[in-house]
């Protein structure tokens, strides 16, 4: 879309500056033919009738000054075409900017909730608090959370556990840490025989891999935010410049 307007424009401008060399050169682009010609009928000569010089100058005058009105009249129209291209080109630079925010207003908080759920505060109580059981229970029950209080729809034939591993997925996730962590949660959620300390810090282990792959999502979400509005600011710069200069 920007290439064929960015087309647009350039020939909008190289006819005006066409125009305006025509119109300096004093030879009009639109106007009456400067000469005639007739076929040879084979019709005997007759002494030509010449007009006298001055009616011819008025004539050449008139007729050049009817070809730069018409010259003046499509340089306005071509300024006109041009200006309204370029308001164009910047409010739909500014509402793919808005679309964009509005879409990443409930990522952004399923990251926020995902990176508290996965934070230092979290691994350190799993750590030192409790046993190791309830720790790694804990662990994953706060990645379920988080995901609760994003406000994620989930699917009716899903649980919260596939729900979860679904929104980590979908946020590019290491595979192996969330499967590593779900195993672990599965076995400390059911099973009956004792979990021990290294369990626990395999399960610590796994959500601080799944914490750092999530910063790294948001530092690469912020730097696509600000190249947007980087590009967004440009355009803008770009169609106010144009603006100013065909005036």
């Amino acid at each position: 879309m920007r290439s064929t307007v960015a087309v647009a424009v350039a020939a909008a401008l190289a006819a005006i500056t066409l125009l305006l060399w025509s119109s300096s050169s004093g030879a009009p682009l639109v106007g009456p033919p400067q000469s005639t010609w007739a076929p040879s009928m084979g019709m005997p000569d007759f002494p030509a009738v010449t007009e006298g010089p001055s009616q011819q100058v008025l004539e050449g005058d008139g007729q050049q000054r009817e070809g730069r009105a018409v010259d003046w009249l499509l340089i306005g129209f071509l300024v006109l075409v041009t200006v309204v291209i370029l308001i164009v080109l910047r409010m739909l630079a500014n509402r793919q900017v808005r679309e964009r925010e509005q879409l990443t207003v409930e990522e952004d908080e399923e990251l926020v909730a995902l990176l508290e759920a996965t934070g230092d505060d979290v691994r350190y109580r799993a750590l030192a608090e409790g046993d190791p059981r309830n720790a790694v229970v804990a662990c994953w029950v706060a990645l379920e959370e988080a995901v609760r209080r994003s406000g994620l729809h989930q699917n009716p034939a899903e649980t919260a556990a596939e729900l979860t591993r679904r929104v980590l997925t979908r946020w590019e996730v290491d595979e192996t840490a969330i499967r590593s962590l779900s195993e672990a949660y599965r076995e400390a959620r059911f099973s009956r025989h004792p979990v021990s300390e290294d369990q626990r810090d395999r399960a610590v282990a796994a959500l601080e891999r799944i914490h750092d792959d999530l910063r790294r999502r948001v530092l690469a979400e912020q730097a696509r935010a600000e190249e947007d509005e980087a590009q967004a600011a440009a355009a803008r710069e770009g169609g106010s410049g144009h603006t100013g200069g065909s005036r």
